[in-house]
């Protein structure tokens, strides 16, 4: 009797695998380019930063330390400091109006949410310098503000609201509110009811237990929502240029005049290396708090 030899078995394929491989092909390519593109422009900035600045604004290439030993002048270090304090202001601010809005947006009904959403994603078509310009007209001596403000009695005269720290700051709010309230949807909308119903069996009050259970629940994407602030407002240029004086001037603003008024451009890269290590820094930071980088024991 002969036998029969067995068939060789064909090795069983993961779609699992198959899968992930697939998707990491697809991503492989926006992930270099991102890459490529957030990498070299740093590395560029980084070269010229240590460079030697020449007369007439040209530049050599060099490995001094002369532009950042320059970062030490009390003129850049009270600009630098005053940019931080206005963007955790703004912070703050912003996270403290978008997070209610952002709560009681997604209680609502879905047709209400749904007209919200649109009406929030409609004024990300503003750009800034339309928004600026807005609030130039709207707090000038002869605008709306104004006018309403003595109709209610709180001005003695008509004088215009800016320049000023408040005007540059309002501006500010507005401008990053709608990104914040869209952010923090997501997080606040997947929050479970019963939870301020159990804290309102305990006796806790409605304003209470947002305070102290629904916030703690969502500390991470309200960390995160105000870093997203502080990043888009610490180097900000054009609102505290027109809205403000000169001592509410940005790090921003003395990176260009930097660059473009003494044409240092090494002094200019060194002080964006700096903001972009503060940055680093604070997005280190801001994971540690948000509790992400922690790890289990």
């Amino acid at each position: 009797m002969t036998d029969i030899p067995a068939e060789p078995k064909v090795a069983e394929v993961d779609p699992a695998r198959t899968d992930k491989l697939v998707l990491t092909g697809l991503l492989a390519l926006p992930a270099l380019f991102l890459t490529v593109l957030s990498l070299v422009p740093l590395f560029l900035l980084l070269q010229l930063s240590f460079a030697h600045h020449d007369e007439g604004g040209l530049w050599t290439p060099s490995l001094e330390l002369t532009q950042y030993a320059k970062l030490l002048n009390p003129l850049f270090l009270k600009v630098a400091a005053f940019s931080f304090t206005l963007a955790i202001g703004t912070a703050i601010v912003s996270v403290a109006i978008a997070f209610p809005a952002a709560y009681f947006i997604s209680r609502m009904r879905r047709r209400a949410q749904v007209t919200w959403l649109v009406f929030l994603l409609s004024t990300l078509s503003l750009s800034e310098v339309l928004i600026v310009f807005s609030f130039q007209v709207l707090l000038s001596g002869s605008g709306a503000m104004v006018k309403a403000l003595m109709a209610l009695g709180l001005m003695s005269s008509a004088h215009s609201l800016y320049p000023s720290f408040g005007a540059v700051q309002a501006c500010l709010i507005y401008v990053v509110l709608p990104y914040i309230i869209l952010f923090l949807y997501p997080a606040v909308s997947q929050l479970d009811d019963d939870i301020p119903a159990a804290a309102s069996t305990m006796g806790a009050s409605p304003v209470w237990t947002f305070l102290t259970v629904t916030a703690p629940i969502v500390r991470g994407p309200l960390l995160s929502a105000g870093l997203l602030v502080v990043i888009w407002t610490v180097g900000t240029y054009l609102t505290p240029l027109v809205l403000g004086r000169p001592q509410n001037w940005t790090i921003g603003i003395q990176i260009s005049n930097a660059a473009m008024t003494t044409g240092d451009l090494p002094l200019a890269a060194a002080q964006a290396v700096a903001l972009v290590s503060l940055m680093v820094g604070l997005l280190g930071l801001t994971r540690w708090l948000s509790g992400s980088g922690s790890v289990e024991p």
